[in-house]
């Protein structure tokens, strides 16, 4: 690994600019200033062979007797070409670019480390000056498997009067790879086979000396690549972030050519890439946006990324999306979302035409968005949304899967009239009040099922209305209290007795009434019910209006109500029963597990017991994912009164933090699960552990975590191969070792911390 001795100074060329007449005329460029120490090419050779250098001493060029190193500038001089023979290292790296400038570099598959910048040279008199513009057709750099990787502190790396674009056969991977937290600035148009951000920021500007310009990164345009077609990767890895100021009608902020996209856009996770330009234009064939996409700009009306060529692609999905600054965001019809929507603008967001469609198996929080959406729709296999606020959607909701987590929030639809309400699956868990505006006039199973997620008793108490309504609006509240009403003592309309009736309950509000019939419907799904036919619908501790229906479905349970829309007003709904033990609520009143004289306690009480046959306790080590069964305990029998539990056992525990659940099961097969609960009072008697993962390793974040008796401020932390060769060593730092580590070449490793007298190691295994 390269490290910088000294801190490097840029030096400034001296830059002169002549007018005619208060207009732009010429630009005339001083010569490069020299420095003890620069270095400049006699002939053509490899790199590390001294004699095809000079060195600059203050005053002449004497003959190098050592290659070049990160604290030298180098010149490479006409019809001189230099071959890397290993990874090798530069200052600012200067190339003859005038007529007939030859080959410069071949690069073979190294990497060439430069501290300073990328620049163009010309001669006269033997005396160098910058220049720029470069030849159109040499390979003056080669091939596409060697890197320039762009390394050390904040600076400019190429300028657009000491760089330029035009060469078409530029055939090498540009890598930024700067110190963490520090910034790179491409003040020129860029062209290359491949760039990728490997760390760091990367700032594309616009420039403006001369005509405005922005500093488009662009790829080799040979046929032998791809023909005419798209070609050139542009990745930004975890970690790394591209902060892009281009707008049209300025050129793109990636392209192959003036009229070709580029092949890939690739953001990975983790990675970002903020735009501040109100018209981003970006053209590749395949984009991928797995990162955070940041749209920043401060004034005007900002669009989303678009495209200018036929044979580029849209950017329609996002992972992460935040909005800043204070332009006003004009939106994209659709938009796809697989992670987080932040909202931090101080600007308006139009969003008056837009649908949100929300997938995959992240979580997604949504913040930000107090003025509402026009439209979702949301389609997750897995995962959850998660709110921050109440949510506001104008127009219409499509639930085809997944949960949303309102977090005690509300949600309030269709406030704009023609949208509502389509369900087709999924859950609303901790939804404070639905507010349903400018109702259908026709109810039925597609716009009005509401499925609240019950979080005591588990499963969905989905509730559903069928028939005509007059319009306004209905508000719904979902009262939830633990267990059940075992004594009711009252009877429904028709004089059958309720014995039993669940604590939770619906509560209703309408702006309208009517005398058209309704049939409601509340599943008891996650209930255990010997006959469907023995659900009914009650209000909390009384009958509920109407008549009863009787139930439906013994896969949903469906209770269900004839009853009159204005008679829904004010009143409370819920499930109950006529039948003694019909229904057993999966209630778990309490669970707990303790450390007490190096032994392991849990306890637990159930309130209520019929038909159980069995409890399982299940352990997870370190993480609430991986539990495994360690015992099995009877059931006490039959009971309506509290009855408690406990079991005791001993064994050796490896991690800071245990994890418990319980799993109830009935003579007839069906089970429960109790909540998830931890090991309290435990902790490691000397907490030295670490833990690393991905193990094995391929790509993207690496995680370490150290036990709580480490003093990371005096930890030596040590990355070591199998034969002993010493990787990293020094002092821990988290941000730091993640790049060392994800640099390694495949292998295996021993990671070692010590502090003192403690030590821990771990083998870690780095694979394709």
């Amino acid at each position: 690994m390269d490290r910088l001795l000294h801190s490097a100074r840029i030096y400034s060329f001296l830059t002169f600019f002549c007018w005619k007449v208060g207009i732009f005329y010429m630009l005339c460029f001083a010569q490069i200033p020299l420095e003890p120490g620069d270095y400049r090419s006699i002939a053509s050779g490899d790199f590390e062979n001294p004699a095809i250098w000079e060195t600059w001493d203050g005053s002449q060029w004497i003959n190098a007797v050592q290659k070049p190193n990160l604290n030298n500038n180098i010149f490479i001089d006409q019809n001189h070409e230099v071959r890397l023979t290993a990874n090798e290292s530069a200052k600012h790296l200067y190339l003859f670019s005038a007529a007939d400038p030859g080959r410069k570099l071949n690069l073979q598959n190294f990497e060439l480390h430069v501290y300073g910048a990328l620049r163009a040279l010309r001669k006269e008199g033997g005396v160098f000056f910058i220049n720029s513009v470069s030849s159109l057709l040499i390979d003056w750099i080669y091939p596409q498997t060697g890197k320039i990787v762009f390394k050390g502190i904040s600076r400019t790396v190429v300028d657009r009067a000491s760089w330029s674009a035009n060469n078409q056969n530029s055939r090498y991977t540009v890598v930024f790879d700067p110190d963490p937290g520090e910034t790179l600035i491409v003040n020129s148009a860029f062209k290359a086979s491949t760039f990728i951000i490997r760390t760091g920021t990367v700032l594309q500007t616009v420039n403006t000396m001369g005509l405005p310009a922005c500093s488009t990164f662009s790829f080799n345009t040979q046929a032998i690549f791809n023909g005419g077609g798209p070609y050139g990767d542009f990745i930004i890895e975890p970690g790394g972030t591209l902060i892009s100021d281009c707008s049209a009608p300025l050129d793109q902020i990636i392209r192959r050519s003036n009229t070709t996209p580029s092949a890939l856009f690739h953001l990975k996770p983790g990675a970002s890439l903020i735009l501040n330009g109100n018209i981003p234009r970006l053209e590749a064939a395949i984009i991928q946006m797995e990162g955070t996409v940041i749209y920043n700009s401060n004034t005007g009306n900002q669009q989303m990324l678009g495209k200018t060529f036929a044979a580029s692609s849209e950017v329609l999905a996002y992972h992460d999306l935040i909005f800043r600054g204070n332009s006003t965001k004009v939106l994209k019809e659709n938009i796809s979302l697989s992670g987080n929507l932040i909202n931090e603008a101080s600007g308006n967001i139009l969003t008056a035409s837009t649908n949100f469609h929300f997938f995959g198996p992240s979580e997604q929080g949504i913040s930000g968005w107090s003025n509402g959406f026009e439209s979702w729709s949301v389609d997750k296999a897995s995962g959850r949304i998660i709110l921050e606020e109440d949510l506001m959607i104008h127009g219409a909701l499509i639930m085809k899967n997944g949960q949303i987590d309102f977090n005690g929030f509300d949600f309030t639809i269709n406030g704009s009239g023609p949208g509502g309400l389509t369900y087709q699956g999924g859950t609303w868990l901790n939804l404070s009040q639905f507010n349903y505006l400018n109702l259908p006039s026709e109810l039925d199973t597609w716009n009005a099922s509401f499925p609240f997620e019950d979080a005591y008793q588990g499963g969905i108490r989905k509730i559903q209305l069928l028939g005509s309504s007059p319009g306004g609006d209905l508000s719904i509240r979902f009262i939830e209290i633990p267990g059940a009403n075992w004594e009711p003592n009252f009877n429904d309309n028709d004089g059958t007795p309720i014995l039993y009736q669940l604590n939770s309950y619906f509560e209703f509000s309408t702006s309208l009434s009517a005398p058209s019939t309704l049939e409601m419907r509340i599943s008891a799904q996650n209930l255990i019910v010997d006959d469907v036919d023995d659900l009914r619908i009650v209000s909390n501790g009384q009958a509920a209006p109407g008549s009863h229906i009787p139930g439906l479905d013994p896969a949903l349970l469906w209770a269900r109500r004839n009853l009159s829309f204005g008679e829904i007003h004010g009143q409370t709904f819920t499930v109950g029963s006529f039948r003694e033990l019909s229904i057993l609520p999966v209630t778990w009143v309490s669970e707990k597990a303790t450390w007490e004289n190096d032994r392991i306690r849990i306890e637990w009480s159930t309130n209520h017991e019929s038909k159980n046959e069995k409890f399982i306790i299940y352990r997870s080590f370190g993480q609430a994912n991986d539990f495994e069964a360690i015992a099995e305990i009877p059931s006490h029998g039959e009971s309506e009164r509290l009855q408690h539990y406990s079991f005791e056992y001993r064994e050796s525990i490896p991690e800071t933090h245990v994890y418990f659940q319980l799993e109830q099961v009935d003579l007839d097969g069906k089970k429960t699960l109790s909540r998830i609960f931890r090991l309290e009072g435990w902790k490691l008697p000397h907490d030295h552990s670490i833990k690393l993962w991905p193990n094995p390793y391929r790509e993207g974040p690496v995680f370490l975590r150290l036990g709580s008796d480490w003093n990371t401020e005096q930890i030596n932390f040590e990355i070591r191969g199998v034969n002993g060769q010493q990787f990293y060593s020094g002092n821990y730092d988290a941000i730091l070792l993640q790049q060392v580590m994800s640099k390694l070449p495949e292998g295996f490793y021993f990671i070692s911390v010590r502090e003192g007298q403690n030590a821990k190691a771990v083998k870690w295994i780095k694979s394709k």
